[in-house]
């Protein structure tokens, strides 16, 4: 008789343990299903994104709009200058010991000491150099 009753309350706790993996088994496929649901619609939301961004980005489309909206046109003829009117860098005279262009400081190559004096290059003629 003791068996029995052994053998059934085993029976029932197992069955017990059963019933709950399985219903934890089904939550979680459940919730598996709903993210890879989640996961299709936001990749099918991605895809719309996408096409309506080549769609709104196509380059006529920017064209007009900046023709209407930005009222941009293009350069007059008589705007443009030759390259000749623009002002050129006036490059230094290698026999100054040291030449300073501002970012760039030009050395002779065979000087070991270029603690001489300093010769300011400016590109502007305006400019005092210092």
């Amino acid at each position: 008789m003791r068996l029995i009753l052994l053998g059934t309350i085993l029976t029932a706790i197992l069955g017990t343990t059963l019933y709950q993996v399985k219903i934890g088994i089904d939550d979680r496929e459940a919730s598996l299903l709903q993210l890879e649901r989640e996961i299709r619609d936001t990749e099918r939301e991605i895809a719309v994104l996408e096409a309506e961004w080549a769609y709104l980005s196509r380059p006529e489309r920017v064209l007009e709009l900046s023709d209407r909206v930005l009222e941009m046109k293009p350069i007059d003829t008589d705007r443009i200058l030759p390259i000749e009117a623009i002002p050129m860098r006036i490059l230094p005279d290698f026999k100054d010991r040291i030449a300073d262009v501002g970012v760039i400081t030009l050395l002779p190559a065979d000087d070991e000491d270029p603690a001489g004096e300093m010769t300011r290059i400016s590109a502007d003629p305006t400019e005092v150099p210092r």
